[in-house]
């Protein structure tokens, strides 16, 4: 497998390397690298990992990412068949206009966003982030000393808005290839079989691990138990069903992987505070 620290490459005098990303599925494993990085998702849908955070993700959303934290977008083996990834990535460091120049001339806020970057951050505001998004379309297209101005004042914006954070306050990064390699294959061989049943001593195998072994390990990369991370990972599944089929709550349950409608609609309330008849009558609202 690869390694899952990321070089940056840069042309000489580059301050901020911009890539818009158009692939049948989003091509990068689990990985982190010392550049901060914007993502904006243009087309596609699956779901975000940053940090221990774990949430779907669809066209529009955007996240700043910290200097090595662990990230990736998964689309999974469901894709529609004629569908496509499209996103726009721009990555820098966290010093590339000098080490102390957010800290001078009254960008004290943005240093504060960088510093608090490593949670991954996203945008409350609706209208904010559709600005920002028309800006980072601009981006892709501009000479490089332009693109540099843009970031800034995307920035300036992205720092001065209501945003909410996406890892825990507790989250740490783990500076270790050995644990990408590790995570990415549970992350992968749940988040494409999450529609069937399976043990823990199948995920603990992959690693070579005991059960106990593994879910120590697995608590402690990720603040969660495994257990936790199935039912996220399978209602977040069922939310994407309801909000993009017709099919009913008892296909929905069984596709994600429940195959008690009563324990789905639990486990569904636990997290989401509501069954999920009224979760896809509020989102169609």
């Amino acid at each position: 497998m690869k390694n899952h620290f990321i070089k940056i490459n840069t042309a000489p005098g580059e301050l901020v390397v911009v890539t818009e990303v158009k692939e049948r599925r989003f091509p990068t494993p689990l990985h982190y690298h010392p550049e901060l990085e914007l993502t904006l998702i243009l087309a596609s849908s699956g779901r975000r990992f940053v940090g221990d955070s774990i949430q779907n993700f669809e066209p529009g959303d955007l996240v700043l990412v910290g200097e090595n934290t662990p990230h990736f977008w998964c689309n999974g083996n469901d894709l529609p068949e004629n569908s496509f990834s499209h996103a726009i990535v721009v990555q820098f460091n966290k010093s590339f206009l000098g080490e102390n120049f957010f800290k001078l001339n009254g960008a004290d806020h943005i240093d504060k966003l960088i510093i608090n970057s490593g949670r991954g951050v996203c945008l409350n505001n609706p209208i904010t982030k559709a600005l920002l998004i028309e800006k980072l379309k601009q981006v892709v297209v501009l000479p490089a000393f332009e693109q540099t101005l843009l970031l800034l004042e995307i920035l300036n914006i992205f720092a001065k808005s209501d945003l909410y954070f996406l890892s825990s306050p507790s989250f740490k990064p783990y500076l270790n290839e050995i644990d990408c390699t590790r995570m990415n294959k549970v992350y992968h061989y749940v988040y494409n079989n999450i529609s069937s049943s399976f043990e823990i001593s199948e995920i603990a195998a992959l690693l070579n691990m005991s059960v106990s072994a593994f879910s120590h390990y697995f608590k402690k990369k990720t603040q969660k138990t495994f257990t936790q991370f199935i039912n996220e990972t399978r209602i977040g599944k069922a939310k994407r069903l309801l909000i993009e089929t017709d099919k009913s709550i008892a296909e929905i349950a069984y596709e994600s992987g429940y195959h008690s409608l009563s324990n789905f609609n639990k486990q569904f309330n636990s997290l989401e505070k509501f069954p999920p008849k009224i979760f896809r009558q509020n989102y169609v609202a």
